[in-house]
């Protein structure tokens, strides 16, 4: 099973989390990753390039980004990221939706399982990694109301002054406010 973290983030804590995340080095992968790509270093830096909704940040110090071809489909010829041998965390940008509310995103990785079957568990560093990115979400976010998803300082301070609407990711999603 993955280990999850639900959150509401603005761009300035998303600016935050890679700024606390840039000393473990991990590198920044697209979904869909173009054949050559030159994987950049996970920090405050490449925040103002993230343009698409989700991204790997990839730990290449602990082993291989391990992937393979797409052989049918429009992105035929590019490379596809295989999660559970690679040392990623799977990071799911929080984002305005067109109605101006704030959509839910989320990091996720799995820790558990690898296809090696002398290795049950990944490295104890990426689990590190995930437990320290958590810990900073309990320690610097607030929580929701309905709980669930953590919310940003600078998200909330926005819920609480300009009404923004947190709407959980999904067709018709629910709405999310912060508890006290």
């Amino acid at each position: 099973m993955a280990a999850t973290v639900r959150y509401f983030m603005f761009p300035e804590d998303e600016l935050a989390l890679f700024r606390a995340i840039a000393r473990h080095e991990l590198t920044v992968y697209p979904e869909i990753v173009p054949p050559g790509w030159r994987a950049p270093r996970a920090d405050e830096h490449v925040v103002p390039a993230l343009d698409l909704e989700a991204y790997y940040l990839a730990a290449e110090q602990l082993g291989p980004v391990v992937v393979h071809p797409v052989k049918r489909g429009p992105n035929k010829g590019m490379l596809e990221i295989e999660e559970i041998p690679s040392p990623v965390l799977h990071y799911e940008r929080s984002l305005r939706n067109d109605a101006g509310e704030l959509v839910g995103g989320r990091i996720w990785a799995e820790l558990d399982v690898t296809d090696d079957p002398q290795l049950r568990y990944k490295s104890g560093r990426l689990r590190a990694v995930f437990n320290e990115v958590e810990t900073l979400f309990r320690k610097s976010f607030r929580r929701s109301d309905p709980k669930g998803f953590w919310v940003g300082p600078t998200a909330a301070r926005a819920w609480k002054s300009e009404g923004l609407v947190l709407r959980e990711p999904g067709h018709k999603g629910s709405t999310f406010g912060v508890w006290r």
